[in-house]
């Protein structure tokens, strides 16, 4: 089955009122394997939506965009449609909004149909496809799981194995690599490797070096929706990766003195889907440290995360005790006192909202507003957002933003309320080079000015310095380190 290729013409495409892809010019070679390069709100995951025929062009009489085979005859996009598919945060998002909470062996079937949802019994060849593929990718053990039970990482393997299984003619990957650990995105190079031998036309995006692998025949460097660049990856600009940009201005004061730690932590046993994740942890996070918490997709950081935010319980025996928040007091009082920043947490906007309310809803502690937000609440959230550098974009709706801008967007909401620290989930995912040094420059500030960071990370160059200590999970347990360079161990052996 031959690869499918793509040709736009004279290209645009307006969302809310704002020009997001622009006069564009392109044209992709069936077969061919193609890097997509650009800052975030470039337009890349709208333009891989539209090579996936799942956005159309703003019509202006003069746009053409065709499906072609390698005779060059021309595909109708109903009968091609099974054949494309499409991988990202966006769609991943779409799994969580819906409660398409199927197994994971089903949910993987259905891309052999091209389907959401699992609708007719897969025939006996599809089926040993599905099967091949779950052991390929590590998640046989995981066959009957939920999938919405699983990690963030461990839906995007799913994910990616359900694409594969239709044996799709184009597959676009919009930043595939997000949310995996080391092991996880070496096993995904491989299966690109193999796929690259395949005819299938490839399009993959990305925002960091690492993230970047095997051959690709051709790049192409968006920016503000424009194609900069179109032809041999050695010769694509490389600003997308350039960490040099200057950070902001770092804004200090005294830090807050209390000798009373943040929490501490005895026999706390922690529960997914009726699961143990962790058993039996004790941890203390002292006043003023800064934590780094790492392990394998599964291991339970974000369960964990979600417990100290107070969103989950823990098991019978747990003894739990935290600054100036005295037992039996609502665990809402606790929530208010720290930021949260997730995945999970950004795809619950489901609601239009501007960027503006969103972050005035960290005032609030709510997800979304149930009334206009006042003069000071627009203060805050200006002063947040001017802090992270999108105060420009205040008025925009937040679902129009990037995916990475999002996540900026949510760091914004985490701080408008003056927290007392940070609880941190992956908060660089997603982020062009810029804006991760742009971030890391501002969290880094933040803990100077006395700000505590608790940071769950798959990139060691995601951390900040003033995290030197680390919380590894694995099969279950915890164990900490406080040494010179901790992350050494634990990065070094899955780089």
């Amino acid at each position: 089955m031959s690869g499918v290729g793509v040709r736009l013409e004279r290209v645009a495409l307006t969302l809310g009122g704002r020009r997001v892809l622009d006069g564009l010019d392109l044209e992709l070679r069936p077969g061919g394997r193609w890097l997509l390069c650009g800052a975030n709100g470039a337009g890349k995951t709208q333009l891989l939506k539209l090579l996936a025929g799942e956005r159309w062009p703003t019509p202006t009489g003069r746009e053409r965009i065709a499906w072609y085979d390698a005779a060059g005859d021309e595909l109708a996009l109903p009968q091609l449609k099974p054949a494309l598919a499409l991988v990202g945060g966006e769609r991943q998002d779409r799994y969580f909004r819906h409660d398409w909470n199927f197994t994971v062996q089903r949910t993987v079937g259905t891309g052999c149909r091209g389907t959401d949802r699992p609708l007719d019994r897969l025939r006996p060849a599809e089926a040993a496809r599905v099967r091949e593929l779950l052991r390929r990718f590590g998640l046989w053990p995981l066959r009957r799981r939920p999938f919405l039970s699983l990690s963030y990482g461990q839906r995007r393997l799913a994910l990616l194995a359900r694409a594969l299984a239709g044996e799709p003619r184009l597959l676009l990957l919009d930043e595939p690599f997000n949310g995996l650990d080391a092991a996880a995105r070496a096993l995904l190079k491989r299966e690109l490797a193999r796929l690259g031998r395949s005819r299938t036309t490839l399009v993959v995006s990305a925002h960091r070096a690492e993230d970047v692998p095997g051959r690709y025949d051709s790049a192409v460097v968006l920016e503000a929706g424009r194609v900069v660049y179109a032809g041999p990856p050695a010769g694509a600009p490389r600003a997308w990766l350039d960490e040099s940009a200057p950070p902001p201005p770092a804004r200090r004061k005294a830090v807050r003195a209390t000798g009373a730690p943040l929490v501490r932590l005895a026999n706390v046993t922690l529960c997914r889907d009726y699961r143990p994740v962790i058993v039996g942890l004790d941890w203390t996070i002292g006043a003023g440290e800064h934590w780094a918490i790492v392990g394998a997709n599964g291991s339970g950081k974000s369960t964990l995360l979600r417990f100290l935010h107070g969103d989950l319980p823990a098991a019978a025996g747990a003894r739990i005790e935290r600054r100036a928040h005295p037992p039996g007091t609502h665990v809402e009082a606790w929530r208010r006192r720290l930021g949260y920043v997730s995945p999970e947490f950004q795809s619950e906007y489901l609601d239009p909202v501007s960027v503006e309310e969103l972050v005035v809803s960290g005032l609030r502690a709510s997800v979304g507003l149930d009334g206009e937000p006042t003069r000071r609440e627009r203060r805050r959230a200006a002063a947040a957002l001017e802090r992270v550098g999108l105060a420009h974009r205040r008025a925009a709706e937040f679902r129009s933003l990037s995916y990475g801008q999002r996540r900026v967007a949510l760091i914004a909401r985490a701080l408008v309320a003056g927290p007392e620290a940070l609880l941190l989930d992956e908060p660089l995912t997603g982020l062009d080079a810029p804006s991760r040094a742009r971030t890391k420059a501002l969290l880094s500030a933040l803990a100077g000015e006395g700000l505590q960071l608790v940071m769950a990370v798959h990139h060691a160059d995601d951390l900040v310095p003033e995290v030197r200590r680390v919380l590894q999970l694995a099969d279950g347990r915890a164990k900490t380190s406080t040494r010179p360079d901790p992350l050494r161990d634990y990065f070094s052996p899955l780089r």
